[in-house]
């Protein structure tokens, strides 16, 4: 993230306290366009970059910090499609303390 400081980065849209010193963004596709025309940059998951707009390179950001990500679901659905995406979630990335809640 070093390489990058000083160059524009998103404010959120809804997000207080953000970093970013650039345009307004909604979502990752306006993020996406915003990078596309040279008004900035962003830092996106990988799982964000494939397939990626033409006219926009990605690389990978070594020093960027680790994120979290979690899985929420309504505790009284029962769909089997449900069941077997949270089985399938909690076993491709198993961490000591994951945590799936429902709500």
């Amino acid at each position: 993230m070093s390489d990058l400081e000083g160059e524009s980065r998103p404010r959120w849209k809804g997000v207080p306290g953000g970093d970013g010193t650039g345009p307004e963004v909604a979502d990752v596709v306006q993020l996406v366009d915003m990078v596309k025309v040279g008004r900035m940059i962003g830092v996106l998951p990988r799982s964000l970059i494939e397939p990626m707009n033409a006219g926009v390179v990605c690389v990978p950001v070594i020093d960027a910090p680790l994120s979290r990500l979690v899985l929420a679901w309504n505790e009284q659905d029962r769909r089997p499609l449900v069941a077997s995406f949270v089985a399938a979630a909690l076993e491709a990335k198993p961490h000591q303390d994951s945590v799936a809640a429902s709500q």
